[in-house]
């Protein structure tokens, strides 16, 4: 599972290094009523997420976004996007300041259970991309398309880079602005 997601938390895009940094998620929960028993043990219904849920492991750490809040939330299709769905990249849109916005409101609701937009995860997502995006060099439009492609491969251990859809998308908003002449951006 954590070679499939990249070793990234699926709902935050947080680095897991190991196993002990992470608990199986089920995305509908056990205790969500009316669920077929399979559901407990479907590997569609399953996720690698932050928080470690190991006895012992980061003792103290209180995380106020993603798996941690979810909890017990009831979720269905038509309320939250599991980031297993075909078009989940689609759903949402990352911002250069950090912010993640929706497309329908199955992402409005899915940012609002998971706190998306809490200030911590969206700090970290924000100097990810300042890192990447707006570095110690400007990048050219084709050097910002290169990186909005790039940045979601994995390397050679199968790690994609923390929070690569918001840079990935941030690349390609960057390298279209670029591109625009200047009495085009106002």
């Amino acid at each position: 599972m954590l070679l499939e997601q990249g070793y990234l938390c699926a709902y935050t895009m947080l680095r897991i290094d190991t196993i002990d940094d992470c608990h199986i998620e089920h995305i509908a929960p056990q205790s969500q009523a009316n669920q077929p028993p399979q559901n407990e043990i479907d590997y569609n219904n399953l996720l690698a997420c932050i928080p470690s849920n190991t006895p012992g492991h980061r003792p103290g750490i209180s995380i106020p976004y993603g798996a941690n809040v979810k909890a017990n939330v009831t979720v269905d299709e038509d309320s939250f996007v599991s980031p297993l769905h075909p078009d989940v990249e689609d759903r949402f849109q990352y911002r250069p300041d950090g912010t993640v916005s929706q497309v329908d409101a199955a992402a409005e609701n899915t940012i609002r259970i998971l706190a998306l937009n809490h200030s911590a995860l969206r700090e970290l997502r924000k100097a990810a991309i300042d890192e990447r995006v707006w570095g110690a060099e400007i990048l050219t439009a084709d050097q910002a398309d290169q990186l909005s492609h790039r940045i979601m491969d994995a390397d050679r251990d199968g790690r994609i880079p923390e929070f690569c859809l918001a840079i990935s998308q941030v690349a390609a908003w960057y390298a279209g602005a670029k591109r625009k002449p200047a009495d085009q951006l106002g």
